[in-house]
């Protein structure tokens, strides 16, 4: 009696779902280069399809519109800060008292901004040209807050943290995240901030936020 062969467990083959959201990665991050390169006014369905060597008017088939182009553009942006964010493992502390330190948030924060800056200088690059052409756009301002420093995690932070005004710091220290990048890629490797030592700078500025929110002891 013949031995039964084994058995062949094959991946299913794609769908044409997985293969409809790959084409629109592909175009999204295709506009975030030619955004960060070459300037929003640059960012064209013609141009997503020259940078991606397809035939004219693949990227209008998925985006019909410019506006549905920088809705993808944002809509991805924010999702690989999502991801980046939660790989990083940034665990907001329950409470001052039985959370981790500040300083060990502040450092896991200033790691998580280099690392952005190492691995996605484009994004940010695009996120600070999206964030001037439509920050009066209602519809997209939303999108705009999450894609470099997730607006919902640190609010949860500046709740964990006890503060009375958790939004408001929230919407300040996003504001400080942002400002970090844009100056860190404004002037590069300069003197007052050499690659070596960002780290340890955005550590100082991120640290001295965060143990400002505690409410002042009062005087004896």
């Amino acid at each position: 009696m013949e031995a039964a062969l084994p058995q062949v467990h094959q991946s299913p083959a794609p769908s044409a779902h997985d293969d409809k959201a790959q084409r629109r990665t592909l175009m999204t991050e295709a506009a975030t280069e030619i955004i960060a390169h070459e300037g929003l006014r640059a960012l064209t369905h013609r141009a997503v399809d020259a940078h991606l060597n397809l035939p004219t008017g693949s990227t209008s088939y998925y985006f019909r519109t410019k506006d549905e182009l920088l809705a993808g553009a944002l809509e991805y942006l924010r999702e690989r800060s999502v991801a980046d964010f939660e790989n990083s493992h940034l665990e907001a502390p329950r409470t001052v008292e039985e959370g981790m330190d500040i300083e060990h948030v502040a450092t896991r924060i200033a790691q998580y901004l280099d690392l952005q800056l190492r691995t996605r200088p484009h994004h940010i690059k695009a996120r600070v040209a999206l964030a001037l052409e439509l920050s009066e756009r209602e519809e997209f301002r939303g999108t705009i807050s999450d894609a470099l420093f997730s607006q919902s995690r640190a609010l949860e932070l500046f709740e964990a943290l006890g503060s009375t005004e958790p939004a408001k710091l929230a919407s300040g220290f996003t504001a400080l995240i942002e400002g970090l990048a844009f100056r860190s890629l404004l002037e590069g490797n300069s003197p007052l901030v050499p690659g070596s030592r960002r780290v340890d700078v955005f550590h100082e500025a991120i640290a001295s936020y965060l143990l400002g929110v505690g409410d002042p002891e009062p005087l004896d």
